[in-house]
């Protein structure tokens, strides 16, 4: 028998927002924020005085769409189910105030909505490198690759800061709690999950977390899809003009190493050789010890395999990783 549930029934305010497949697949689970969806976009929209353009295609997690307030600034809508997220990314932008990422205008932590600056014109880190090079073949020697590296370092030299006090970030260990909630299951080879290496990579995570002397504000999903260009925001760091910032940041406070592991990993199809260059620009540029940056990316890549075993997903493709990052 299918287990399949049935489609969710729309709304006629759902049908007219048009929302993707892969969107209403993703927030099924939660019919009561679907139905008030539409609903509340209006109610923010009038808050805001916000002129709404149709949502960015290809939304499956939050709804985001392009906007336009009453004196004319281009700015994004951004409304999530995820609240708790959500509350951790305004306060990561509450403290950037716009220096090193996209600025918050207004939000509201309660219901998970807020509203940036558009980032003009916007083109992702990822195009950067997809204009010279395929990012699904990088390798080592990729000029291209290289320069978005070295752009990302810039991005994180100026979002780094100490953390302050009771700033809403989520720390670094809460964030890792997968490891908690996976550990019974994990630690006897659970579904043929390899036991040893998830125990390996677990004393890591709290000797790390244990020897860390910082608390620093992190991004937390420093990717090539989460650096834009940005030429035409007003915008200098020092005498020099700002060409890209962050967006979509996990709002987390922590070791600044574990910062980098997300950027390593992304895309999938690239070569050992080049996330390994990538790691080494990354420790030079930004004067991280290359031995603990590199078993935090350890750490993090069995995170995100935890994260696929509870979520009933396929993990296989996911501990490949975990073993690949023991050769950077």
């Amino acid at each position: 028998m299918s287990t399949t549930p049935p489609p969710l029934p729309l709304t006629e305010a759902l049908r007219a927002l048009d929302l993707p497949a892969k969107f209403l697949r993703h927030n099924e689970s939660k019919p009561a924020w679907l139905r008030d969806l539409p609903a509340l976009i209006e109610q923010l929209a009038a808050r805001w005085s916000l002129g709404l353009d149709t949502h960015f295609p290809g939304i499956h997690l939050n709804y985001v769409a392009p906007a336009t307030r009453a004196d004319g600034t281009r700015c994004v809508m951004k409304v999530s189910r995820h609240v708790g997220e959500t509350r951790n990314e305004i306060a990561a932008l509450r403290v950037w105030d716009g220096d090193g990422a996209a600025r918050l205008l207004h939000a509201d932590p309660e219901i998970g909505a807020l509203l940036i600056e558009r980032l003009e014109p916007g083109t992702m880190l990822s195009e950067l490198v997809d204009g010279e090079d395929s990012l699904e073949s990088v390798d080592a020697g990729n000029a291209a690759d290289d320069r978005a590296t070295t752009i990302t370092a810039g991005v994180l030299r100026r979002l780094w800061r100490p953390a302050p006090h009771a700033s809403g970030l989520r720390s670094l260990e809460s964030w890792c709690a997968g490891y908690d909630r996976n550990r019974e299951a994990l630690s006897r080879g659970a579904g043929g999950f390899p036991a040893q290496l998830f125990l390996r990579a677990d004393a890591l995570r709290r000797e790390l977390l244990a020897s860390t002397r910082e608390q620093t504000v992190l991004h937390g999903d420093m990717h090539h899809f989460n650096v834009l260009r940005a030429d035409g925001t007003e915008r200098t760091h020092g005498a020099e003009p700002v060409a890209w910032l962050a967006i979509d940041p996990k709002g987390l406070a922590g070791d600044r190493c574990f910062d980098v592991c997300q950027f390593l990993h992304n895309p999938h199809q690239v070569t050992v050789a080049a996330r390994r260059r990538r790691l080494d620009i990354f420790c030079a540029e930004l004067g991280l010890d290359r031995a603990r940056t590199n078993d935090w990316c350890f750490v993090h890549a069995m995170l995100n395999a935890c994260w696929h075993f509870e979520d009933g997903g396929a993990w296989q493709d996911a501990v490949t990783y975990v073993e690949e990052t023991l050769r950077f």
